[in-house]
């Protein structure tokens, strides 16, 4: 059941404290006319004919959550069902939500349970740079990363707080992450994913995850990668030996980085990544195995 009261992320009127404007833009007058331009073009897509499911008496948005290239908000319509929409930062070059929306369309195809399905994607009409995509919202979801140094959760309710792994779950959660940059490369098109923020809100879990055991079977079962800011194109051995290097602080920050892009602010524990690896190859087995 939705309620209004119900927090679902950070605590902060549409998002003004956390836009990243483009160099030499950052005054408060174009701040603030990009926040009311960003409310407008989202009052733009909620009034358009091609979402029949948006045109209802009731709709609420609610900023919930910020990363360097987009902001999320969650739209409530008629307090029975919602969506999450994710809009361009300003400083974000226009295009990068479209290539997203469209990277998440492929992986999810064969990957459902374990890739954010995304519904539709808007540009704005009024030849402003702004654009935005909609996917299904999963409600008080749980975004795994790092802060302070330790791995773990950002959980909205009480409060939104970050939340420490117990020792005993971590390798689970952090290989099962592992598993599914394995298990989500494309070999026909020899592409792996690129630019992943492990340690920044690119996986999440979904809410009474810890109701269960902790373990591979189900954490698999509840866990997704909600970015895709990129495909890279690379030999599956070489995704595999970037996985272990790049996971583990293994480069310099001089060092190109394909799979993270740039330094993990917390390396993975080897162990982590050898299970991950491991369990992933074991999910692209069986897949190949449907198939046949």
């Amino acid at each position: 059941m939705i309620r209004k009261e119900d927090p679902l992320g950070i605590p902060d009127y549409g998002g003004i404290n956390y836009l990243k404007m483009p160099p030499g833009k950052n005054s408060e007058e174009n701040t603030l006319n990009e926040f009311f331009g960003i409310q407008n073009f989202i009052k733009q897509v909620l009034a358009s004919d091609a979402v029949p499911e948006f045109q209802y008496n009731q709709r609420r948005i609610e900023f919930i959550n910020y990363g360097s290239t987009q902001l999320v908000y969650v739209l409530t319509i008629d307090e029975s069902r919602q969506y999450t929409l994710v809009v361009n930062q300003p400083a974000t070059p226009f295009g990068t939500g479209k290539r997203e929306f469209e990277n998440l369309q492929s992986l999810s195809k064969d990957n459902k349970s374990n890739v954010i399905s995304p519904l539709y994607y808007f540009a704005d009409k009024n030849g402003e740079k702004r654009e935005l995509y909609v996917t299904p919202y999963y409600y008080q979801a749980r975004c795994i990363g790092v802060e302070d140094k330790e791995w773990g959760i950002w959980v909205p309710e009480p409060e939104y707080l970050f939340h420490d792994f117990k020792p005993e779950n971590r390798k689970v959660i952090n290989s099962s992450m592992v598993a599914l940059l394995v298990k989500l490369y494309d070999s026909k098109r020899k592409m792996g994913l690129s630019e992943v923020r492990l340690d920044g809100g690119d996986f999440m879990l979904e809410k009474g995850f810890e109701n269960y055991d902790i373990n591979f079977e189900n954490i698999l079962k509840r866990i997704k990668l909600i970015a895709a800011r990129k495909l890279e194109t690379m030999k599956f051995d070489e995704y595999i030996s970037r996985i272990r290097d790049e996971l583990s602080g293994k480069v310099s920050e001089k060092q190109e980085m394909k799979v993270i892009g740039k330094m993990l602010r917390k390396p993975l524990e080897l162990s982590e990544i050898e299970a991950g690896i491991k369990l992933g190859l074991i999910l692209r087995e069986r897949e190949k195995e449907k198939i046949l």
